[in-house]
């Protein structure tokens, strides 16, 4: 049964249709990426499903008591309160199944036998039956392992939202998230302001959740290589469903352009041969039929006739060829060292490097990548070290919030100055492959957003490069296909590239070498500079992490076995009963019908895994063993419960 289904949606903002007849439906399990170019509908279309915005027609149908939990791109969190408060706010209905199962129990205890009794047993049965779907047992072991897993500490739970980061916003909401338990999980470019460790940390998580239903909305293409089972495809208001990962769209996107290619070939010559006969047959014994055939023809062209699918055939090629090559030493870092206050970011930073080299600057957030790129671009002074720029080296800075841009020209004049011996049909090409086309093309500059002066920038940037090209998050404004059309035209480039990003793909297909900020490496000098891709440095990293983290253990193993063993008087062990109050609202009887329940849960469970039919099948295993455990846990509660009750009787 679908959890989600949508069908013949449209929504509109003033004039301008957003989506159209837009059907669809999700599956328990299934996890979708969501791509398309920019403006073509992918958040309006989770808003829509969230409802955070009302449908003009359509329907959308959410299964009935379906949990459902939105990420969205700008953080919905109350500025007022504290961050332990926005977390913990994610618990509510558990704390409210709670509230209402501990009057259901008093009910219980009240009447002991009747149909007052069997109603509110039923009850309990079924808030009971929530409150683990929810998580309800483990509530504070899961908000405790939410907040460290996202690297929040004791000392920021009472900082106010609104003082917090954009990356700790989006933490607060993923931390949201994972408490929740949804059903139906929707995500709008759930990746950014997350650093690498971060991102694969969140993709580890969501494919934890293996019954729940996911939208992602994102533009990391091997975030959705390794989370989604099926891409939704949005263009022109449409929505086309494939199968499989990112990787697996593309091919089956290619393979339908490729038919429909020959649909519309084979269309134009069928055209052809059609005009042909009317034009020979107009006005002779067979005009009859050749007026027969132009209506038939209209018609065709009107109602069954396809459009020229798009393709790389039409695509703008670029090519990054630099007017005046800077020599061969392009740049000298010694002894580089930053930070501020009393925080130190990187340490005796040093590197050479030769014309031609692309290279791909990552490391965690805050430390320090965005401020390097500003030592290098003379924007920043260096606590300590030089930076050597070679001879004849040119520099342009591709920064996301602070933009060269002349603000009285429109969009169109900006590029025309940038390069000057470009046709106008040029120059609306390349507007048009960063997302502008038609009038917006003479909108001033002046009245465009933070996004979209970045891209006038990125745009500039590849009409005219300078020999050496720093570029500080460049696929943050960009979809996925633009993103495609600038990696093409990088490389291209026969200049020197330095490049911030958390987009492995990008990375992978623009670097040939990887300088990381490693601060969390302590025996080494906090960075690396390795002639390998995005990819492979992080699959190295992750080995040192692990091996940095063993030696650790085993240190601290042999630390404790080294430790002399002090003879102490022993002492009363004080423990604090842990059975749940609802369990503490029930009578003896009661108490024992729940033993006798569980323990025969237990036993049907344990008959269950010694099937060979379920040990083969791994999760279905893992769920067997998972409920065993869980009730067991529950008959401790309630076996100390009855010896509480027997002992106080």
């Amino acid at each position: 049964m679908s959890i989600l289904t949508v069908r013949d949606l449209k929504k509109a903002f003033g004039a301008q249709s957003v989506l159209h007849d837009v059907s669809a439906a999700v599956e328990s399990g299934q996890r979708i990426g969501v791509v398309g170019p920019n403006g073509c509908g992918k958040t309006t279309l989770l808003k829509l499903i969230a409802g955070e915005i009302e449908i003009d027609s359509g329907e959308i149908n959410l299964q009935r008591g379906a949990v459902v939990s939105y990420v969205s791109q700008q953080p919905r969190l109350d500025p007022a309160q504290t961050l332990s408060q926005q977390i913990k706010a994610a618990l509510d209905h558990v704390h409210q199944i709670e509230r209402e199962m501990q009057t259901v129990a008093e009910s219980l205890s009240a009447n002991p036998e009747g149909p007052e009794h069997d109603a509110a047993m039923k009850r309990f049965d079924h808030l009971q039956h929530l409150f683990e779907h929810a998580g309800g047992w483990e509530i504070d072991r899961r908000v405790d392992a939410v907040i460290e897993e996202l690297g929040f500490r004791s000392a920021d739970m009472g900082t106010p939202v609104g003082q917090l980061s954009g990356g700790q916003k989006s933490r607060v909401q993923l931390a949201r998230m994972l408490l929740e338990a949804a059903d139906l999980i929707i995500l709008d470019e759930p990746t950014n302001h997350l650093d690498m460790n971060m991102l694969g940390w969140l993709e580890e998580k969501l494919l934890e959740f293996s019954e729940a239903a996911m939208l992602i909305v994102s533009h990391d293409r091997y975030f959705l290589d390794r989370v989604s089972t099926h891409i939704w495809d949005m263009s022109g208001g449409n929505l086309t469903v494939y199968n499989g990962n990112y990787s697996a769209y593309v091919e089956q996107r290619e393979l339908r352009r490729l038919t429909q290619e020959r649909q519309w070939q084979q269309q134009v010559k069928f055209i052809e041969k059609q005009e042909e006969y009317i034009r020979r047959f107009q006005a002779g014994q067979r005009s009859k039929q050749a007026r027969g055939r132009k209506t038939r023809l209209e018609r065709y062209k009107t109602e069954d006739a396809v459009a020229r699918p798009t393709g790389p055939g039409d695509e703008v090629i670029l090519n990054l060829k630099v007017d005046k090559p800077s020599g061969r030493e392009v740049l000298k870092v010694k002894g580089l060292s930053h930070g501020f206050s009393d925080v130190p970011l990187f340490n005796n930073v040093e590197f050479e490097l030769p014309r031609g080299r692309r290279v791909g600057i990552v490391g965690p957030n805050g430390c320090g990548k965005s401020t390097l790129l500003n030592i290098l671009a003379g924007l920043t002074a260096p606590r300590h070290g030089t930076v050597t720029w070679g001879h004849g080296v040119t520099i342009q800075y591709y920064r996301q919030e602070q933009q060269d841009l002349d603000l009285t020209h429109t969009i169109y004049e900006e590029l025309q100055a940038t390069r000057i011996r470009a046709n106008r049909q040029q120059i609306y090409d390349l507007a048009a492959m960063f997302l502008f086309s038609g009038d917006m093309v003479d909108k001033p500059i002046s009245g465009l957003s933070g996004g979209e002066k970045a891209r006038v920038c990125m745009a500039k940037m590849l009409l005219h490069p300078a020999n050496v090209i720093l570029m500080d998050e460049p696929t943050n404004h960009l979809d996925l296909m633009t993103c495609e059309v600038v990696e093409d035209a990088l490389q291209t480039y026969d200049g020197t590239l330095l490049i911030v990003s958390h987009d492995r793909c990008f990375l992978d297909s623009t670097c040939d070498m990887i300088l990381a900020i490693e601060p969390w490496d302590t025996a080494g000098p906090g960075w690396r500079l390795v002639e390998e891709s995005c990819s492979d440095y992080l699959a190295s990293m992750q080995a040192r992490m692990h091996a940095i983290a063993e030696k650790q253990r085993k240190a601290e193993q042999a630390a404790a076995k080294a430790r002399p063993v002090v003879a102490a008087k022993a002492e009363p062990v004080r423990t604090q009963s842990k059975i749940p109050h609802h369990l503490r609202q029930l009578s003896v009887h009661q108490l024992e019908e729940e033993i006798a329940r569980l323990e025969k849960a237990i036993a049907d469970t344990a008959a269950a895994m010694a099937d060979p039919a379920i040990a083969r099948d791994q999760k279905k295993l893992a769920k067997f063993n998972a409920d065993y455990e869980k009730f067991k846990a529950e008959l401790s509660l309630c076996s100390q419960a009855w010896e509480e009750k027997m002992a106080s009787a």
